[in-house]
C-alpha cells in the first residue's frame, strides 16, 4: 500500500479475524446506523459482511456468534483532500464502522447478565485486536491505546470506549510549473486519532469506531527556478479535527 493511501481498509472491524471464523448463510441482526446523517455528511458505504466469528462454551452451552458489519468513508473530504494535493493524497480520509454481534443460543439475557458480560468481555478484546490490526493495515504506524472510558449511547446504555492515536505518514509530490521545471512538495506527517466503543443492546453486542485526522497539514516549500524567479507553494489542507471528532462520536453514539 502506497503511504499516501491515508485510512484506506482501517475501521472494517473489528471482531472478522476472530477464531473459527466460517461464511454464514442465515439473517442475523444487522447495525442499525443513522442513513440520513450519513447521507448529508457526505459519507458512503464501501463494505458490508456478514461472518461467524466465534464457537465457544460458555456455562455448559456451545454459542456461536455472529457478526454483521457496514464500513463507511466520509468519501466528501476524501474527494476535497485530493484534488487540493492534485490526486497525490487520496484513499479514506475518515472512516467509520458498525457492526451487531449476535448469538446463538442468546445468552445475553441470562439473570444478573452473567452470560453478556463475559460475551461483551470477549467481544471487546477481540474488538480491539482486530481495530488495532486495521489501522496498521492502513499504513499507520505508532498505533497506540491512549484511554478507555465510558461512553453514553442514544439508545441509553452506557458503551465502553476505548481511545486511540497514530500518525500516517505520507509522500512527498511533484508537479511541473514549466516544460523544464518541477517543484516538490516534501512528505509529511499526520496525527491520527481513533475509537472504539462497545455495548449491549437489544440481545445483541454492538461494535463501532472510526479514525480520522487529529492535526491540520500545512507546508510551504520555496524553489529558485531561475535567477530572476523563485517560487513559493503554501500547502494548507484545511483539515478540521474538532469537526471530524464530534462526527465521528455522533454517529458512533446512534448505532442501534
Amino acid at each position: 500500500m502506497q503511504r499516501r493511501h491515508f485510512l484506506a481498509g482501517a475501521g472494517s472491524l473489528g471482531v472478522a479475524s476472530l477464531a473459527g471464523c466460517a461464511a454464514v448463510d442465515g439473517s442475523p441482526r444487522q447495525p442499525v446506523v443513522p442513513e440520513t446523517r450519513l447521507r448529508e455528511g457526505g459519507w458512503r458505504l464501501v463494505d458490508e459482511s456478514r461472518e461467524q466469528v466465534f464457537e465457544q462454551t460458555f456455562l455448559g452451552v456451545t454459542v456461536t456468534a455472529t457478526a454483521s458489519t457496514r464500513r463507511y468513508e466520509d468519501r466528501a473530504l476524501a474527494d476535497e483532500i485530493s484534488a487540493e494535493t492534485l490526486g497525490e493524497v487520496t484513499g479514506e480520509m475518515s472512516s467509520f464502522f458498525a457492526t451487531a454481534v449476535t448469538f446463538d443460543p442468546d445468552l445475553t439475557s441470562l439473570p444478573s447478565g452473567v452470560g453478556r458480560d463475559r460475551l461483551l468481555d470477549r467481544t471487546e478484546t477481540n474488538a480491539r485486536a482486530e481495530f488495532e490490526a486495521q489501522l496498521e493495515a492502513a499504513g499507520l504506524t505508532g498505533v497506540e491505546r491512549t484511554g478507555t472510558g465510558e461512553f453514553e449511547v442514544a439508545t441509553g446504555e452506557t458503551a465502553r470506549r476505548t481511545d486511540y492515536e497514530a500518525t500516517f505518514s505520507f509522500e512527498g509530490f511533484a508537479f511541473d510549473v514549466t516544460d523544464d521545471e518541477r517543484i516538490t512538495v516534501e512528505g509529511g506527517e499526520i496525527p491520527v486519532e481513533g475509537y472504539l466503543a462497545v455495548w449491549h443492546h437489544d440481545a445483541a453486542v454492538l461494535v463501532a469506531g472510526g479514525a480520522f485526522p487529529a492535526a491540520n497539514y500545512a507546508s510551504s516549500t520555496t524553489q529558485e527556478l531561475t535567477d530572476a524567479v523563485t517560487v513559493t507553494v503554501d500547502v494548507d489542507l484545511g483539515l478540521t479535527p474538532d469537526a471530524y471528532r464530534e462526527e465521528l462520536s455522533g454517529l458512533i453514539r446512534r448505532v442501534r
